[in-house]
């Protein structure tokens, strides 16, 4: 399903969007809030693109690819759905950071959870020194639902998070 807002396209990931997603998978100040350090080569955003789409062939995840006309800004998805529940990411070019395309991303993602998929409650996960995500949830109307000093990594380590929950809007807070 491709998403449109007055400025951006989501689309569907392709396996094509591995090029333009290394631009951002391969900036390490842009993935320093991320569970992965910085990529180096493109041969592993093509594998992760291969595997995200596996993931939604299956069902698991919806991964968007965000264009702005042909510039490809960044992604969004809805990952680990199960029941009526989701977790939402979203990564965007560092040098579209503060234009507001994350929050216009959301917004369009959050329509389709809450509207044509049906789900309840949509969680995000941030790194919590990860300020801007705060208040980019925060102005989408998620709020702080845990803290967690020493939240196990996939690839070792811990470190500080926080998951922030928005509801259905027709679910009492």
């Amino acid at each position: 399903m491709i998403l449109q807002t007055d400025r951006l396209t989501l689309r569907p990931m392709r396996e094509g969007d591995a090029a333009a997603l290394f631009a951002i998978l391969g900036d390490p100040h842009a993935m320093r809030f991320w569970d992965r350090p910085a990529i180096a080569r493109l041969a592993v955003a093509q594998d992760m693109v291969a595997e995200q789409l596996d993931w939604m062939a299956e069902g698991q995840c919806r991964y968007w690819t965000v264009w702005r006309e042909d510039d490809a800004l960044g992604s969004v998805d809805l990952s680990l759905i199960r029941g009526r529940g989701a977790e939402l990411g979203i990564l965007i070019r560092r040098d579209r950071w503060s234009m507001g395309f994350g929050g216009e991303a959301v917004a369009a993602v959050l329509a389709e959870a809450f509207g044509p998929m049906r789900l309840l409650r949509v969680r995000a996960r941030i790194h919590a020194q990860n300020r801007a995500a705060a208040r980019l949830l925060t102005r989408a109307a998620f709020r702080l639902e845990e803290s967690h000093p020493n939240f196990p990594l996939p690839g070792g380590g811990v470190r500080p998070c926080e998951v922030y929950l928005r509801l259905a809007p027709d679910i009492p807070a």
